[in-house]
């Protein structure tokens, strides 16, 4: 068996990471990454059975470090407005520093079936603190909706755009813009 090279694993997975924000996950092939990572056309194949396998540990990989210390920001919060507050921050930091795997992630949730079931499975699962904070506002009847769901966009997607807008002119947005955003987002899903 082959000796598994942790930097040139991390190398081809920066790779892909490239790729898909440049030409889409749907323009990744293991000769494409081998290419662009300068190592032998065979490397990817030491790491990954197929591209299915690539793209499935490569998102639990992302989806893991996205919800690392999540439950313990949503601590730091007293009320559910804060807990929410404290959740949608959190992701927001986590997209703004970590720009090409949160753009993974966008691709991924655009493509669910590109990986297995098993790894969206465990991906759900690590993003619980998430879910019981929601389920806790909708129990609480302090937000506008009941719908997980809905709520979840309503919240997620002002500061994913903001993102997505400064990075299409090659620009960021401030950690404060974000905090900025993030707060009219859960503002504007909380009943008055």
């Amino acid at each position: 068996m082959r000796k598994i090279d942790e930097q040139k694993k991390q190398l081809i997975e920066q790779t892909v990471f490239v790729i898909t924000k440049e030409e889409g996950i749907q323009g990744l092939s293991f000769g494409k990454i081998a290419k662009r990572a300068q190592v032998s056309s065979g490397a990817p194949y030491v790491y990954f059975k197929d591209k299915t396998d690539m793209l499935s540990q490569l998102y639990l990989k992302v989806k893991l470090l996205a919800d690392d210390h999540l439950q313990q920001d949503i601590d730091k919060g007293k009320t559910i407005e804060e807990k929410l507050f404290l959740s949608v921050n959190h992701f927001a930091r986590v997209y703004a520093n970590y720009p090409l795997e949160a753009n993974f992630m966008t691709e991924i949730r655009a493509n669910p079936k590109l990986v297995t079931a098993e790894v969206r499975a465990a991906g759900n699962r690590s993003a619980k603190p998430l879910v019981e904070v929601m389920q806790a506002a909708i129990a609480q009847d302090c937000v506008t909706t009941t719908n997980v769901e809905y709520a979840t966009v309503l919240l997620f997607a002002p500061f994913m755009m903001l993102l997505s807008e400064r990075a299409a002119v090659g620009q960021t947005a401030s950690l404060d813009e974000l905090e900025a955003v993030v707060h009219l987002a859960v503002e504007g899903i909380l009943k008055k």
